[in-house]
């Protein structure tokens, strides 16, 4: 899989990819937004990658690695999962290091894995969730188009922002 955007390439992970997610997913202060959990090891990041593979040839989505076009930095992660691993719902999910902070690249690929989602994938409807401490990530979803729905319980966590998209509604936003 591969989109392309002004400034991003958002595609299938790759081996050579484990050591740059590693340190997006090792790093506290990206930890600090996510459910409680022990770090990941080296050896946990190259498995991961290589079943992303086979989820993404047998449900045609998974999160995707979030490279910058002038550099070819993996800066993170966008893409699409079945909400807490089982569904129904499909999440919109993304993690960035904290160098690509602040920068719009969180949501020019949210913009463009939601175009795709609704789409070429022709699924209904995506949702998108965050703790309300993390700012940047709901005021993301909300430049990139998606609705707030409200309060929701998911992964064992209360009081999740929750955000949605409808292919019905969704646009590319101007």
């Amino acid at each position: 899989m591969r989109l392309e955007t002004a400034r991003l390439i958002i595609r299938s992970f790759e081996p050579s990819d484990a050591e740059a997610l590693l340190a997006v997913l090792s790093d506290p202060e990206v930890r600090r937004y996510l459910p409680t959990s022990a770090p990941p090891s080296r050896e946990q990041i190259e498995a991961n990658i290589e079943r992303r593979a086979e989820l993404e040839r047998d449900r045609g989505y998974v999160l995707w690695a979030v490279e910058r076009r002038d550099t070819g930095e993996v800066v993170g992660q966008c893409g699409l999962n079945p909400i807490e691993r089982t569904g129904p719902e499909i999440e919109l999910a993304y993690h960035y290091g904290r160098a690509a902070w602040n920068h719009g690249y969180g949501t020019e690929a949210a913009i463009a894995v939601l175009a795709h989602a609704l789409n070429r994938l022709g699924l209904e409807r995506v949702i998108a969730i965050c703790i309300p401490e993390n700012v940047g990530s709901w005021r993301g979803m909300e430049k990139a188009g998606m609705r707030y729905e409200g309060l929701a319980t998911y992964y064992g966590l209360a009081g999740l922002k929750k955000y949605v998209a409808d292919r019905a509604t969704w646009s590319v936003p101007a």
